[in-house]
């Protein structure tokens, strides 16, 4: 394993406060994986044999219907873990997973996480910190689509992307324009208009790449707050 990794695995929320033996340990069957974009990590429905951890890239967690329809449901990057609840209840997917850029991906035998938390009460410690992070993510995105309109979602989430003060930025969407209007529950027409509405606030869009000339109106007209 690469020197960099090694540094982001000691540093990550889930596995930092780990003694460096039990760490060892719960890496020692771990699998690395290279996958280009638009691979399928696992499917809905499968049982949950490993737990992933994004070492380099990116991946969407996509949701399907018996139509075939599909939504993303989120999004994680380097250092993230993720479909945690599956691995600790050993229950099957809800989701299925695909890398949205070329990616590298640790998987965790799923026994062996379950066995270091029963043995490191600091291992169960983080896994709760980390399912109660996500829980707050999937209730932020539930009041999203409840209480906010489609251009006010998309807004909310360029704010969130903006990570600034100031009046201005300039950003780029980090995933495509389709699967960013199934992570905000819209079609992509919904979404064209969507930042069409949203030029009146301050948005000017170019493919990928976003700015916002005017944040003050652009946080009003969402009814923006900085909770996470």
């Amino acid at each position: 394993m690469k020197d960099q990794d090694l540094q982001l695995l000691a540093g990550n929320s889930v596995l930092e406060h780990l003694p460096d033996n039990a760490r060892q340990y719960l890496l020692k069957e771990a699998l690395e994986l290279d996958m280009p974009s638009g691979t399928t990590l696992f499917r809905q429905g499968e049982d949950a044999r490993f737990l992933h951890l994004v070492l380099e890239g990116r991946v969407a967690l996509v949701g399907s219907s018996d139509s075939k329809d599909e939504t993303v449901v989120e999004f994680f990057h380097d250092g993230d873990v993720f479909i945690m609840p599956a691995v600790i209840l050993e229950l099957p997917y809800l989701m299925s997973a695909r890398t949205v850029e070329d990616s590298r991906i640790l998987l965790i035998p799923a026994a062996r996480f379950r066995e270091c938390m029963e043995q490191e009460p600091a291992l169960s410690l983080a896994a709760s910190h980390e399912l109660a992070r996500h829980w707050r993510l999937l209730i932020r995105q539930v009041k999203d689509l409840k209480l906010r309109s489609a251009p006010q979602r998309l807004g909310s989430y360029l704010l969130s992307l903006s990570d600034t003060d100031g009046d201005r930025a300039e950003i780029e969407l980090p995933e495509q324009r389709g699967m960013l209007a199934r992570r905000l529950g819209m079609t992509p027409e919904n979404l064209s208009r969507a930042f069409s509405r949203l030029q009146s606030s301050g948005v000017k869009s170019r493919g990928r790449q976003i700015e916002l000339s005017d944040i003050p109106t652009l946080r009003k007209f969402c009814a923006y707050d900085d909770l996470t």
